[in-house]
């Protein structure tokens, strides 16, 4: 019996495609089809089979209906999002990076309804300072967390989760992913109620910290953003972009690593590899990090910074440390979702569904989970926060 033919529109199959930077060979292989046949469904010269309609469906992560849709629906585009990159960089990033820009916006409208109103910092964006120094001093008044308590923890992780905490205080939302590309360590959806910053979870401990900082810049100059590993981007910048970014990389270093304390620790001290080291353990930060504020103090020369920021690019990835089949929640699918979503965006999202005023499907969505995983998520929660 031969198999039925779908007549879906090959139109709305190349636009999702295109969405997310795919060539037609990686979707033929993504679809597992020869790539001639693929671009036969796109010039609609030839139609998929339900089955084949399925797997075209979860390769670009739309639901089945859409393919059959007369014209593309008006989604936003990353590229509005992303003022600070150039087309050239945002077009080559990867379907994984892209997906993570969906689940930003997602989770927006998720926080719309959850909580209606609420404070956000970017409110309050016209008092702020705008010197990068000032700005920070500020800023960690906010969090309530001072240099000498953050220098105390000499754990990169709890330094991280603190801040992640103190900036839901603050009325922006930090959620974590395995990204599944390693070129771009988080990146952020810039909204003065609901902004977002998803952190890639392959990254170390001390790169997140770094991450969130340079997202939150990103959202108080009211522009979202991606910071990219590799420097090598800023050759498509343009002289504003290129501020921008810089700019990021500058707050996030000098809130971190404050000039000032910075001074005082280094004072009388011979700068070796060893100094680097333990400065980057008393800070909880990255050795590159600690690479850049030298370099910006002018302590070492950027022949130095260049040579050894390369050496340290390595030290960013996280994911190379852990085994094959683990996490950083000891392997419990649950505890590492939990991580991902953090607990106030989950604990708000189960104080709905009891309350009656979502059903299991909707909280399903928003946590992300099948709907039957619901009740070992909610275990996982509520042990997770005794």
């Amino acid at each position: 019996m031969a198999e039925i033919l779908t007549g879906v529109n090959g139109t709305m199959i190349r636009w999702a495609r295109e969405r997310y930077n795919m060539s037609t060979v990686e979707a033929a292989h993504a679809i597992g089809i020869d790539a001639k046949r693929y671009e036969r469904w796109e010039n609609n010269e030839d139609f998929p089979t339900y089955a084949m309609l399925k797997k075209i469906s979860n390769v670009f992560q739309k639901p089945s209906a859409l393919f059959f849709f007369p014209a593309p629906p008006n989604l936003p585009e990353i590229n509005g999002e992303l003022r600070t990159l150039p087309n050239s960089v945002t077009s080559s990033f990867s379907k994984q990076i892209i997906q993570q820009f969906e689940k930003a916006k997602a989770y927006q409208l998720n926080l719309q309804e959850l909580y209606g109103t609420r404070y956000c910092i970017l409110q309050d964006k016209a008092t702020l300072p705008t010197d990068i120094a000032t700005l920070s001093q500020n800023i960690r008044y906010r969090l309530a967390f001072p240099i000498k308590a953050q220098k105390q923890r000499r754990n990169a992780k709890i330094v991280f989760e603190y801040f992640r905490e103190k900036f839901y205080e603050q009325g922006i939302y930090v959620f974590k992913d395995a990204f599944g590309d390693n070129s771009v360590s988080g990146l952020c959806v810039y909204d003065v109620n609901f902004p977002v910053i998803i952190i890639n979870n392959a990254m170390s401990f001390p790169r997140q910290s770094f991450t969130l900082f340079h997202e939150l810049y990103h959202l108080l100059s009211n522009t979202g953003g991606a910071e990219i590993i590799r420097d090598d981007f800023y050759s498509y910048l343009n002289e504003t972009q290129a501020v921008t970014e810089k700019d990021c990389d500058t707050f996030a270093n000098e809130f971190l690593i404050p000039t000032d304390d910075f001074l005082l620790e280094i004072k009388d001290k011979v700068l070796s590899d060893t100094l680097i080291s333990e400065l980057s353990t008393i800070y909880s930060v990255s050795k590159e990090a600690i690479m850049y504020k030298l370099y910006s103090l002018r302590l070492i020369t950027s022949d130095d910074y260049n040579a050894l920021k390369e050496v340290f690019y390595g030290d960013a990835i996280r994911a190379k440390q852990i085994k094959s089949g683990e996490n950083s929640s000891g392997g419990n699918y649950y505890f590492t979702k939990l991580a991902y979503l953090g607990n106030q965006y989950t604990g708000a999202v189960f104080n709905q569904y009891f309350s009656g005023k979502i059903d299991s499907y909707r909280a399903g969505e928003m946590l992300n989970s099948k709907v039957d995983h619901l009740p070992k998520l909610e275990a996982a929660f509520f042990r997770g926060i005794k």
